[in-house]
This record gives structure tokens, C-alpha cells and sequence, in this order.
């Protein structure tokens, strides 16, 4: 009775929440692929199929998975950007309830219940609610696949794998980044040799996702001619941030004059910029700048995992743009700090938490290499503050393990000569630093931005 209760509790307060979000915000103004997916979701509904540039009229640019969401809340409602976002607000709080039936399978119910109530007031996840974007549907869709995944990794059956691999299809149709997952922990199995049974069952579970996400993937050739896994959009990703100089990396700003040339070299004879063309030319030159500026790549890679662990500034770009509408100044003033502060507290105890938790365990090993999975698509080709939204309910568990196990840190910190006590301390402190020199040169290169808004 006492966790029904607490389910209970967490989810109305949670949905209380969000919902005051999205009713206090009227003046919605979408921006930038806000309007790809707003735009896809009519083009269907009107029986153009699937359109999400509206300029170039791509076809597969984006991810289909938000935009036919959105396009089921406008069927029912009419274009209304109101209910889509409360409807949002209900995923939000449900998203809630199922971290913390993921947080038991993977550590216990302490951990689960505390991890609960920070991500149920956490501003990340209460923001994303009330934005027209892909965050909130997609962790409504990936704790479950990671659920049943826990689930068919410690034992045998098929319900959970089917289940696990349904869910990780559509979660990929609406964030393709996720799509290689299971693979990449198919491969730490084997190399890691954890059993022909483990390794069997998450091979199933990919298959199970590629059998979702394939009528897509059909669909991409009938429409383009040409195999598209998912979206077209992952080759200029990929480009973004692999063609420009020391200043623009450092900076975090579009190389214009280089994307510029992508444009140009994808534009066929009739002055049309073909998505597959593009796609395929920035692939190409991204590679290109990749072999003739290898050491400049590595920098862009540590560079990007500052921008992974940023400062959460979602808010404050989404208000620069406009999304907000006009905001009062007193409100900004006294929202501003519940939205800036609690990342600076959430990561270094995540950090903590991860240092001193059971590696051995394979399942928290798991959860590890999503950590690694996300990082190293980061260094590849680019992940900001706002990407890694996925990991925040996992940097919730490990904040409340940390919590959980204050009084074995603090005795570490009075016992250093013990080798391992200094090796988990100096580990943390390493990675902290790191993370807070990248809030250094963030809070650096934004202040003029920052002064500006304020």
C-alpha cells in the first residue's frame, strides 16, 4: 500500500506540474524544427504524406515518430498546440512513474523512490513537457525499452524481449540516435563474454527493433529510391560539426560558408537541393575534413563532451528564439535560478554516484555503456545540453545513490590513506573538474547573451 501511495503521489504531483507549465504559457511560437515536425504532422493529416522541410519539401529529413503523435492530437483536438502539450504533460508524469520501476530493476526501491521525486520537480523535464519537441515522447518510450531490456538481460523469456525491442523501434522512429543501442551492448556482451543466453536475447531484441522501424525504412525507398534507415537528417548531423575551424568549434557557431558549399555541391541541375544528395555530400566532405584534420577532430570531440554536460540553457535559447512569446521580467528573474542551479548540483553528485556504485553488476554496466554510447556519438559527430535528455533519468539515479551513500564518501574523505578511498575521491574530483571547466568557458562565451536577456 505504501508504494501505490508514493506512485500515486508522484504521479499527480508530477502531472500537477507540468500541467502549470503548459497553462501558463499561452504565446506559443515555434521555431526552428519545431515547425519540420508541426508542418509534417498537417502535411499528412491533409493526405500530402509525410513533409518535413516545407521549403525543400523533404520527405524523411526529421524522424516520423513525433510528427505522427502530433498528427494523432490534431485529428482529435484540431491544431492545437495546448493539447499537444498537455498531453505531454500526462507522458511527462507518467515518464515519472517509469523511471522508478526502472530504477528497481537496476539498483533498489531507496534509489528508485528518491531518483522519482527529483526527476518529477527536475526543470529539465518539466520544461520539455511544454516544448513542441521530441523529448518528451521519446523518454516515454525509452524507459520502457530499457525496462523490458533489464528484464530480457537477467532472464530468460520472450514477453521481454519482444517487448524491449517493440519499444526501442519507436523510440528510435522518434530519436534515430538511439537506433544502435542494442547493438553496441550485443557487441560489450560478446567481448565482454557474458553468456551465449544474454547475447542471444539482445540480438533478438534488435531484430525485433529493425522489424518495426523496417516498414519506414520501405517506405524511405519507395519515396527517395535509395535505402534511408530512419532520416536523412543524420548525415548533415554528422557534417555539422566535422567541417569547421579552431574558432568555430570552440565557439559552438555555424560555419556558413562551409555548409554553404554542402548546399551547393547536393543542388542537381534543376536548382533543387536533394536530401539523399545532401546527405550523402556532407558524409563525404565530413569525412574528408576527418582525415586531413585528425588532431583538430579529437579537440572537436573533447569540445563536444563539454557541450554533452553543459549548463542546462534550454529555457534561455528556446526564449531568445521566441518560443515564449514576451516573458515578464520578474518571472524570468525568478525562474532563472530553479532552472540554472539544480544541474550544478544533479551531475557532480550523478558523478559521485557513478564512482561509487556496483560495477561489477552487469545491468549497471549497461547503464554505464549508454553513458558511453551517448559520449562517443558526441565525439564523433556533436551532442548539446539539450541531447542528452535520455541519460537525465539514469543522472537521477546515480545523484540518489550518491545521496544514499553519503556517509561511505564522507569517510572516504576523512580516511585517504586507504588506496581505494583515494583512488574513488581523486577519480571524482577528476571528473568534476572537467565538467566545471566546460561551464567556465560556457558561462564565458554567454555572457554578453545572458546580460542581453536579463
Amino acid at each position: 500500500m505504501d508504494r501505490k501511495r508514493t506512485l500515486a503521489w508522484l504521479f499527480v504531483v508530477s502531472l500537477l506540474v507540468r500541467l502549470f507549465v503548459v497553462l501558463i504559457h499561452t504565446d506559443v511560437k515555434l521555431v526552428h524544427e519545431m515547425n519540420g515536425y508541426d508542418f509534417a504532422a498537417r502535411s499528412m493529416l491533409e493526405g500530402k504524406g509525410f513533409v518535413c522541410v516545407q521549403q525543400r519539401w523533404y520527405r524523411a529529413f526529421l524522424p516520423p515518430g513525433y510528427s505522427f503523435f502530433l498528427a494523432g492530437i490534431y485529428a482529435l483536438f484540431g491544431h492545437s498546440f495546448l493539447a499537444a502539450r498537455a498531453v505531454q504533460a500526462l507522458l511527462g508524469a507518467s515518464s515519472v512513474l517509469l523511471l522508478f520501476f526502472v530504477a528497481r530493476e537496476i539498483f533498489d526501491e531507496r534509489v528508485a523512490r528518491l531518483a522519482s521525486w527529483i526527476m518529477a520537480f527536475y526543470p529539465q523535464s518539466v520544461l520539455f513537457a511544454d516544448l513542441m519537441q521530441t523529448e518528451t515522447l521519446f523518454l516515454f518510450l525509452f524507459l520502457p525499452a530499457m525496462l523490458f531490456f533489464v528484464r530480457a538481460i537477467k532472464q530468460p523469456g520472450w514477453r521481454n524481449v519482444v517487448l524491449a525491442g517493440v519499444f526501442f523501434g519507436l523510440a528510435a522512429l522518434t530519436r534515430s540516435i538511439i537506433a544502435f543501442f542494442p547493438f553496441a551492448v550485443a557487441i560489450f556482451l560478446v567481448l565482454a563474454g557474458k553468456g551465449r543466453g544474454r547475447v542471444l536475447r539482445t540480438v533478438l531484441v534488435s531484430l525485433v527493433m529493425l522489424a518495426v522501424i523496417s516498414p519506414w525504412t520501405i517506405r524511405n525507398y519507395r519515396v527517395l529510391h535509395t535505402f534511408v534507415f530512419i532520416n536523412t537528417k543524420a548525415g548533415w548531423d554528422f557534417f555539422q560539426h566535422n567541417h569547421s575551424g579552431l574558432y568555430y568549434i570552440m565557439r559552438n557557431l555555424s560555419d556558413e560558408p562551409g555548409e554553404d558549399r554542402a548546399d551547393r555541391l547536393a543542388t542537381d541541375e534543376r536548382g533543387h537541393i536533394d536530401e539523399v544528395r545532401l546527405r550523402n555530400v556532407c558524409i563525404k566532405l565530413a569525412l574528408e575534413w576527418i582525415k586531413d584534420h585528425p588532431l583538430l577532430f579529437i579537440f572537436k570531440g573533447i569540445r563536444m563532451q563539454w557541450n554533452l554536460f553543459s549548463l542546462e540553457r534550454t529555457f534561455f535559447v528556446n526564449l531568445r528564439q521566441g518560443y515564449y512569446g514576451h516573458v515578464p521580467k520578474w518571472l524570468l528573474y525568478i525562474s532563472a535560478p530553479y532552472i540554472a542551479v539544480p544541474f550544478m548540483l544533479l551531475l557532480p553528485l550523478s558523478i559521485f554516484g557513478i564512482i561509487y556504485c556496483e560495477k561489477r553488476d552487469l545491468v549497471i554496466q549497461i547503464v554505464l555503456l549508454l553513458f558511453g554510447y551517448f559520449m562517443a556519438i558526441a565525439f564523433i559527430a556533436y551532442l548539446f545540453y539539450r541531447q542528452r535528455y535520455p541519460l537525465l533519468p539514469f543522472l537521477c539515479c546515480f545523484a540518489s545513490l550518491a545521496i544514499l551513500k553519503r556517509k561511505e564518501i564522507r569517510a572516504d574523505l576523512q580516511n585517504l590513506g586507504d588506496q581505494l578511498a583515494v583512488r574513488r575521491i581523486i577519480g571524482a574530483a577528476w571528473l568534476v573538474a572537467f565538467v566545471v571547466v566546460g561551464w567556465a568557458i560556457d558561462v564565458g562565451m554567454s555572457i554578453n547573451t545572458l546580460l542581453r536577456t536579463f
